[in-house]
């Protein structure tokens, strides 16, 4: 990413947070239209509009003035109207769809954008390179250094970390002989691993060394959903700890604590950073947007499968309140975050 002002760099975090909003609204919006839906207004921030255009099938597209959100207006949503067109005298499933289709859209956003990522710059793979020791263990007793390159141990060549691993696990105790390249020159070495209680299994003290390396498409793919699995386990442990024992409160931040981060690590990291920070706040934002929170499409899936449970709506008018007092909480909620992160920006705080 080429050099950008401080301007620039909070423009490209404000665009970033924009596409973000508009897939996930583009997903509640195709499948609206797919499920036969009529979509009054598809709209990108919130506030005043600052552009706004109407479609072919009558739904108008806006821009508005924050950047705080956005959203997808469903004709005869949140309310009583006596027409079949009307959101609310749709089937459950059809307004099922349409509400997880958010969520999901920024799932499957993370997700391209990971496996183009692991593709171009690619992921850190160990290789049979010491990268660090372990004081007192085998290996530096031994007199192996970082950086030493392991060729191969009982005569058996080493061209993956895996295979130098399984040796050393299974050896149980018994002396190997580790064939090692360092700088020019070439030398053997005894290590004999120690079993360590804490891994149930024999070491020897040592990391492999790790190198950024593109992966191939398929490779790439398998990747890419491991690590999205394993951000969406990371983001539900995490608030589990903020709710359960207050861990994390002090690092909440709102939109503009986003930007600034963004921007930040832009800056220091460029375009890879930027792209590995779309794709975690994608996720999040996907993760974020199910939890059962008034406001949110989440609660909106509870009402459904409550509908579907009970074989018959709840009052509409009720729904639209609570989801109507969700919203204004949340935007008071991001308002009060927004506040404290000028305040630490400035560093009032």
């Amino acid at each position: 990413m080429a050099q950008l002002t401080t301007l620039g760099y909070i423009l490209a975090a404000l665009f970033m947070l924009g596409v973000l909003i508009m897939f996930h609204e583009l997903g509640h919006y195709l499948a609206a239209r797919w499920c036969g839906m009529e979509v009054k207004e598809f709209a990108i921030g919130m506030g005043p509009k600052l552009f706004s255009r109407k479609g072919k099938h009558g739904t108008l597209f806006s821009l508005r003035v924050l950047p705080m959100g956005g959203f997808c207006l469903y004709y005869g949503e949140d309310q009583e109207v006596d027409d079949p067109r009307a959101y609310n005298r749709q089937p459950v499933w059809k307004r099922f769809v349409s509400v997880i289709a958010g969520p999901l859209m920024n799932f499957l956003l993370a997700l391209v954008v990971a496996v183009v990522f692991f593709m171009v710059w690619g992921a850190d793979l160990p290789v049979p390179v010491i990268g660090t020791l372990d004081d007192g263990m085998p290996a530096a007793e031994a007199g192996l250094l970082p950086g030493d390159t392991i060729l191969a141990i009982d005569g058996l060549p080493i061209s993956q970390t895996k295979e130098a691993v399984d040796l050393v696990h299974g050896s149980e105790g018994r002396p190997l002989a580790f064939t090692v390249a360092r700088g020019e020159s070439e030398f053997s070495v005894t290590v004999t691993p120690r079993y360590v209680k804490e891994h149930d299994t024999y070491l020897t003290g040592f990391r492999f060394a790790t190198v950024q390396t593109p992966l191939p498409f398929g490779t790439a793919i398998s990747t890419s959903v491991s690590f999205c699995r394993h951000v969406v386990v990371v983001t539900y442990q995490s608030l589990g700890d903020l709710i359960f024992r207050g861990e994390g409160t002090e690092e909440i931040t709102g939109p503009v604590g986003i930007v600034n981060v963004i921007q930040e690590q832009t800056r220091a990291g460029g375009l890879p950073i930027y792209l590995y920070l779309a794709m975690l706040i994608s996720i999040n934002l996907g993760f974020m947007n199910l939890l059962p929170i008034p406001g949110l499409d989440g609660s909106r899936l509870i009402f459904n499968i409550v509908e579907a449970i009970r074989r018959k709506p709840l009052n509409r008018n009720v729904e639209g309140m609570i989801h109507f007092v969700g919203v204004v909480a949340l935007l008071g909620v991001m308002l009060i975050f927004t506040y404290q992160d000028i305040l630490h920006i400035i560093g009032v705080r």
